[in-house]
């Protein structure tokens, strides 16, 4: 432990520590469920993460998106009016897009998903065809034929998609001239506080439930998607307010439970004031602003540039490993 449970000013009364969960734990061993496989909570967090907070970018976004705070004076909530996210080391608050973004998105990644497979398709029938050409089973005239056939069919699908895929990349850097979040969160990790508040989706900023992060259960949702495969998300929820909310903003559904095994550790450790902020790079740049993790990255002589000062090979090797590690979670 980095902290006592006495944390002095900078924490709230409710700011979260593994002991107040045991003893919430203890008076509350009969409580309200919901389907699915409840998380455990653990005394002691390792230090894990998603594959996706370990990427490389996160580090130019994260002193990007500090500049703009520190140039317009942001602090507390203002960071998200400014930002229309929030990721330091006070709170989380993941953007609400409206249901136009989230369809901008799918229509990007399948744009990239069908360009590749244009390419690909074109190179499989050049490389079949050419084997017949090779051995005399077809004349040259015939493989310029055939050829000019699949680049007249595949040619405008990988334009096309190329357009949507990269178009797409270009408007959402400039997401003010292509679609906006809503006006509020939905829902906020406030590790100072030690509270998870979740937001009126209907009334931006009304609060519709807030209360001590130890008094949420986590669970594993599982539903089918088009094919018929699991497809999980993350939710907390609260089994006296019977409230439950899904996390998918912050740590998107996806086929392996590990990852979300690990985003729930992840979730535990930063709200955790006992211990140290998570070790990812888009928090490298707050760490010196929270208490315990100023304190512990001192005790232990950490580099305050560590991923910053690594090449983006080296992270990206980590993030890989992380990833292996992370799928065989349970």
């Amino acid at each position: 432990m980095y902290a006592k449970e006495n944390l002095g000013d900078y924490y709230a009364d409710t700011a979260y520590t593994p002991t107040k969960r045991q003893q919430w734990e203890a008076a509350n061993s009969e409580r309200d469920t919901v389907v699915g496989s409840r998380l455990s909570w653990v005394r002691q967090t390792q230090d894990n993460a998603m594959e996706e907070d370990y990427d490389f970018s996160h580090l130019e976004i994260s002193e990007k998106e500090d500049r703009r705070c520190l140039e317009n004076n942001a602090k507390g909530d203002e960071v998200y009016r400014l930002l229309k996210m929030r990721y330091d080391h006070q709170a989380i608050m993941p953007p609400n897009y409206k249901s136009s973004a989230r369809y901008f998105f799918v229509s990007m990644a399948l744009g990239k998903v069908v360009s590749y497979l244009s390419v690909i398709a074109f190179i499989f029938f050049l490389i079949v065809y050419a084997l017949f050409l090779a051995f005399g089973n077809i004349d040259s005239k015939r493989y310029l034929e055939i050829v000019k056939v699949f680049f007249v069919l595949l040619f405008p699908c990988f334009i096309v998609s190329f357009f949507i895929w990269k178009g797409g990349e270009w408007v959402n850097r400039k997401k003010d001239l292509a679609f906006r979040t809503r006006k509020g969160p939905l829902w906020q990790l406030n590790r100072q506080t030690g509270l998870f508040t979740i937001y009126d989706p209907k009334n931006a900023w009304n609060t519709r439930l807030e209360a001590p992060f130890w008094e949420f259960d986590a669970f594993l949702q599982s539903s089918p998607d088009t094919q018929g495969s699991a497809t999980y998300s993350l939710i907390l929820y609260h089994p006296f307010q019977r409230i439950r909310q899904k996390l998918d903003a912050q740590f998107p559904p996806t086929k392996m439970p590990g990852e979300l095994v690990a985003a729930w550790q992840f979730l535990q450790r930063y709200m955790d004031v006992s211990q140290p902020l998570p070790d990812v790079p888009g928090l490298e740049i707050h760490r010196h602003k929270d208490p315990t993790t100023a304190a512990a990255d001192q005790q232990q002589g950490r580099n305050p540039r560590y991923w910053r000062d690594m090449d983006e090979a080296s992270v990206k090797k980590i993030q890989e490993e992380k990833y292996r590690k992370n799928i065989r979670l349970r």
